[in-house]
């Protein structure tokens, strides 16, 4: 349980470093690393009681010695500059590119150690994540658009921070881009399976190059997404809750109010709850406040506690009396109208509309405080 031991053997002494440095800053709880840039050296390593997990070695300094010792899984950097492929070795278990960014490249090494691991390699951190489900009554509020617009916010400020898109048709990939060859797809037959599975989650996230921002890239069908139900999002959130990697998750729902909006929210610490003048929003409003009436008496629990009405495309809003029995604790200006577009990417960029956001960081972040929740994190990824 917990750090992976990882040793990193390659002839080139500067990428080693470079990588080092990589891993303790983004993964700092993930691995205990040891590196070795001659053969002589690792192998007197592997010779001795010490352990390793991972053993990822260049394949210019790979020989069938390395695994007799028998000292854990061993993966091949191989190089693509010669244009040549290399052929894997029947002992190692795989190999990975060398030249690609970190993020795919640790990825694609806990993927693999995963597939052939039983062990429960969740990283434990010291204090509680925060999590914000974003709900709305109906589409076309601009509720993703501000779940997207708070987590690159949250990022900004140093907080390691995950968007978690549960739409039934995902928008994560008109704010975020990553690499992976993963997607929810393995998310969703990670979280049906059994045993441990937060470092098949790990190996599955993205990292947004401009934000640093985690997301999983959406579903390869989004048919896919009606076989997510309310256990997987419970089993979902909860190894988000356990492992404590991330200071915030902000978890995009779908409109409405179904099974899994339901659960999400219940394991939620604050409901954005994002609201527009529409007339559409006006006639199912009612609806959705009678819904989580039924829900609390269901639960004998409250969950009108833990929601934070937002008002979007508020311009002309004096800010006086509650909005569909709703009084908003902040308010939007129509900033789509500002920048010309309605693109929800292209809002995100909108000076307006992130200045407005920071009011509802600022206000979500003392919550977090309040609530015991420093900021500290603690886990094993940025």
């Amino acid at each position: 349980m917990g750090r992976l031991s990882l040793v990193i053997a390659d002839f080139d002494a500067e990428y080693i470093r470079n990588l080092e440095k990589y891993l303790i800053l983004n993964y700092p709880r993930r691995f205990d690393i040891t590196s070795f840039s001659s053969p002589r050296a690792l192998h007197d390593f592997l010779e001795s009681p010490a352990s390793a997990d991972i053993v990822l070695v260049n394949s210019m300094m790979y020989d069938e010695k390395i695994d007799q010792y028998d000292r854990g899984l061993v993966l091949l950097l191989t190089e693509d500059g010669s244009g040549q492929k290399m052929k894997c070795p029947d002992q190692t278990a795989g190999s990975v590119m060398k030249y690609q960014h970190t993020d795919r490249l640790i990825s694609e090494v806990l993927r693999i150690y995963s597939a052939i691991s039983d062990s429960d390699c969740t990283v434990h951190g010291r204090k509680r994540t925060y999590i914000i489900s974003v709900a709305s009554p109906a589409g076309g509020t601009g509720k993703s658009s501000i779940a997207a617009g708070c987590s690159i916010l949250c990022a900004g400020r140093g907080l390691k921070t995950f968007y978690l898109c549960l739409e039934g048709t995902p928008s994560t990939d008109r704010f975020f881009k990553g690499e992976s060859d993963q997607s929810f797809s393995n998310v969703i037959y990670y979280l049906k399976g059994s045993g441990p599975v937060w470092l098949r989650l790990e190996s599955a996230r993205c990292s947004d190059n401009r934000s640093g921002v985690h997301f999983f890239k959406p579903p390869e069908s989004i048919l896919e997404m009606n076989e997510f139900d309310e256990k997987d999002s419970a089993r979902l959130l909860s190894e988000f809750r356990s492992s404590c990697e991330y200071d915030v998750v902000f978890v995009d729902l779908s409109p409405g109010l179904s099974p899994v909006n339901a659960e999400v929210m219940w394991r939620s610490d604050i409901v954005l709850l994002v609201l527009d003048r529409d007339p559409v929003v006006e006639s199912k409003i009612d609806i959705f406040s009678k819904g989580l009436d039924l829900l609390e008496s269901r639960r004998k629990s409250s969950l009108t506690d833990k929601i934070m009405p937002v008002l979007n495309f508020a311009s002309g809003f004096d800010g006086c009396g509650p909005v569909f029995g709703y009084r908003p604790a902040a308010v939007i200006a129509d900033c789509q109208q500002k920048s010309g577009c309605i693109a929800d990417c292209s809002v995100v960029s909108e000076v307006s509309f992130l200045t407005s956001l920071n009011g509802i960081v600022d206000q979500l972040l003392a919550g977090r405080l309040t609530a015991g929740v420093t900021g500290e994190g603690g886990g094993s990824v940025a």
